[in-house]
């Protein structure tokens, strides 16, 4: 009897044991899988997104406050790209790659496609002018016969000349370029309509000065430059370009000399010119000028003669240099850093900036500098910011 007794004890022990490691395994099992339930919706509010790039191209993937503070890092999969601590990316090969912020609570995923960099159209290095819809232009300059291509519209009160093509119907509706220009002082220029008959490389003036690219639509009225002392390209009366975009001749429009040319080389004889005012400078606007500030030189700088001096100059950006700051310091990426044009004037508010610099945040970060002036010039210049542990 006594053996029954020891037998079933033992048994007992045994099926107890069994259920008990059953059930602790469960419960185990329960958690876990509820942790890892947590954690698998903690990551799913951080949605994956598709962007497409170009080579070449920089790119802040920007983060909300929230996301900010819980940031831990950036990284990326391949060296199709880069990415800075402040989730700067720059394009550097073509391919698809993955960045991904890493948070605290879980991580987003950008997958990112770098194509090949598109051909870029030529850019003209001398002129303000503003220009549109050249593919209607290219359209009609194939037609052979009919309609001229151009008509010219002066604003004598705003100083501004728009050229225009014609439409599907051949009415010249359709604007695609505007240039700054100076009429005559007290209204001296005739308002009406007029066609051009003649173009000359230099045709001289009232007072013994010459003007560069004539066109002439009117016994005494023509498009020209700015008035030159001699028959040389370093004879401009500066402080007369200066006021270009004012009126300021005796009664001829002035232009730029790149943009008198392109009347030359592009308006043919008969081709209308109506003259009239406005308060609305045209559709396209009125473009900015560039300004002379050397007085001794001579030069145009819209002048695409290669011997110009102002051909090999282009904007400046200074005071922007690599810089080392502890966490938690005063940055600010404008401070200090300036910029001018081709002639030297200021454009520092025309300065662009690329990127994203956390000065809270330990890391290396990227910023780019760019500027371009009213001559489509373009300087650029990049430096690295390094934030430091206060450790």
């Amino acid at each position: 009897m006594r053996k029954v007794y020891i037998g079933l004890i033992c048994l007992s022990v045994v099926l107890c044991a069994v259920f008990g490691t059953l059930l602790f395994k469960q419960i185990f099992s329960s958690g876990a899988s509820s942790t890892a339930d947590s954690a698998t919706t903690d990551e799913a509010k951080y949605e994956t997104s598709e962007i497409v790039m170009e080579q070449g191209e920089a790119r802040i993937l920007e983060l909300d406050s929230d996301e900010e503070d819980k940031l831990e890092e950036w990284s990326c999969d391949s060296d199709i790209v880069t990415v800075d601590s402040g989730g700067r990316v720059d394009a550097k090969a073509s391919g698809k790659c993955i960045v991904t912020a890493g948070f605290s609570d879980g991580s987003r995923e950008y997958i990112i496609t770098v194509n090949k960099a598109s051909a870029k159209p030529a850019v003209n290095r001398y002129t303000s002018a503003i220009t549109a819809n050249q593919d209607a232009v290219q359209k009609n300059l194939k037609k052979k016969g009919g309609k001229l291509p151009y008509e010219i519209r002066v604003n004598r009160k705003e100083s501004c000349v728009t050229v225009y093509t014609y439409d599907e119907k051949g009415e010249y509706t359709v604007p695609v370029r505007a240039m700054i220009c100076s009429c005559g002082k007290d209204n001296r220029t005739t308002t009406g309509k007029f066609t051009i008959y003649f173009h000359a490389e230099w045709h001289p003036l009232v007072q013994d000065v010459y003007g560069q690219y004539a066109s002439s639509f009117s016994d005494e009225l023509l498009f020209h430059s700015v008035p030159y002392t001699a028959l040389e390209n370093d004879t401009l009366e500066v402080e007369e370009f200066n006021k270009l975009g004012t009126p300021a001749s005796k009664g001829c429009v002035r232009m730029s000399v790149s943009d008198c040319k392109w009347i030359c080389d592009n308006c043919v004889p008969d081709t209308s010119v109506i003259i009239y005012d406005s308060d609305d400078p045209g559709p396209l606007g009125k473009p900015e000028m560039i300004r002379i500030t050397d007085l001794t030189c001579g030069w145009e700088p819209t002048d695409p003669d290669p011997r110009n001096p102002y051909g090999k100059k282009a904007p400046q950006i200074s005071g922007a240099s690599d810089v080392t700051i502890s966490a938690g310091s005063d940055y600010d990426a404008k401070e200090g850093v300036t910029a001018t044009d081709t002639c030297d004037n200021d454009i520092t508010d025309k300065l662009e900036i690329i990127g994203n610099v956390v000065p809270e945040r330990a890391g290396v970060y990227k910023v780019t500098y760019r500027v371009t002036d009213v001559l489509n010039r373009t300087a650029e210049k990049e430096i690295t910011v390094t934030v430091e542990d206060n450790d």
